[in-house]
């Protein structure tokens, strides 16, 4: 990449951390899709400030041939248009060449959850692993499924972030998270009383496996043992969380152990879940945007195939309806 177009990257890329609040991942994913365009267009020696909308239209071309999804495209004309308007407004081009791009219409997804009897099926299976491994699981899982909370927000969740308060005399573990989300953005969600109980368990366990001193609530650097009473410490590791990515494996696992179809299973889905099932007990869906975090309701809005579904079964009972 030529120096010129480096430092406009650099300081786009800050600017986006630092005044819009983007999350370490959606900068992440700015720059690879920014980078992607210039890699396209590196032969014909284009940098951004020369970029025309035709040049635009051959990378989308390019990027339909590789059959790339209607989602994805949109996602990078979205960048494109964030980009060159930032270029646009700092007076390095005089004219948004992404502005008039046309975006393709994304497909709705059904999002997929499982059953309330798989969640607890999976919850029940968890719980009866009395080891360290066992009970890390089962306290990771029942927040999950208690609050919604996306993955990365879970596998990273800070120890202060645990609250506790007097009653009566006695110190308790408060029943929800602040949990800081995409942009930063702060918000506050449930936990049942079954996740704070296995919580507090954990915090126990957490401390005899000497992990007190780590940042993180559940640390990476430290393996727990599948075998009861067994303890193994690492200490002189690095403090990491544990992986997205690992935490995903364990309940593919998990799922197998419980014959549900692993390919049924992962957090996003029991995310989907904890939604799901939240609608279908009657939460209002401005609540649930609060509780999943989402900045825009048009986003929760996914499931609304749930509130469609139990409208219809009401209009069936309707005495209208009623064949006598």
């Amino acid at each position: 990449m030529q120096n010129n177009d480096q430092k406009i990257l650099d300081h786009y890329l800050l600017l986006l951390e630092s005044e819009n609040g983007f999350s370490k991942n959606t900068i992440i994913s700015y720059q690879n899709d920014l980078l992607q365009l210039q890699k396209f267009l590196a032969p014909k020696n284009i940098s951004f400030d020369k970029i025309t909308e035709k040049n635009l239209i051959d990378f989308l071309a390019f990027l339909d041939q590789k059959l790339m999804s209607d989602n994805t495209i949109c996602r990078k004309i979205a960048v494109f248009r964030n980009f060159f308007n930032f270029l646009e407004i700092e007076k390095i081009i005089i004219k948004n060449p992404a502005k008039n791009l046309i975006i393709p219409k994304k497909k709705q997804k059904i999002p997929k959850f499982l059953s309330e009897k798989e969640i607890l099926n999976l919850l029940e299976f968890a719980h009866n692993d009395q080891s360290e491994f066992g009970v890390r699981i089962a306290c990771m899982l029942e927040i999950l499924y208690a609050s919604g909370i996306r993955v990365s927000e879970l596998v990273s969740l800070p120890i202060h972030i645990i609250g506790k308060i007097n009653q009566n005399g006695k110190i308790i573990l408060k029943n929800h998270l602040i949990i800081k989300g995409k942009g930063s953005k702060e918000r506050i969600v449930p936990l049942s009383s079954k996740s704070v109980e296995i919580l507090e368990k954990y915090l126990n366990l957490r401390e005899k496996m000497g992990q007190s001193h780590s940042k993180y609530l559940f640390p990476g650097i430290i393996r727990a043992s599948k075998k009861e009473k067994l303890i193994i410490r690492e200490n002189n590791l690095a403090d990491n969380h544990i992986t997205r990515q690992r935490f995903h494996q364990i309940l593919k696992e998990l799922a197998e152990k419980t014959n549900i179809d692993p390919d049924r299973v992962s957090p996003h889905i029991i995310r989907h879940s904890f939604a799901t099932h939240l609608l279908n007990n009657g939460v209002d869906l401005v609540i649930l945007q609060e509780l999943l975090g989402h900045s825009d309701i048009s986003t929760t809005q996914i499931y609304t195939h749930i509130i469609e579904s139990k409208l219809q079964k009401l209009i069936k009972k309707h005495p209208l309806n009623v064949k006598n």
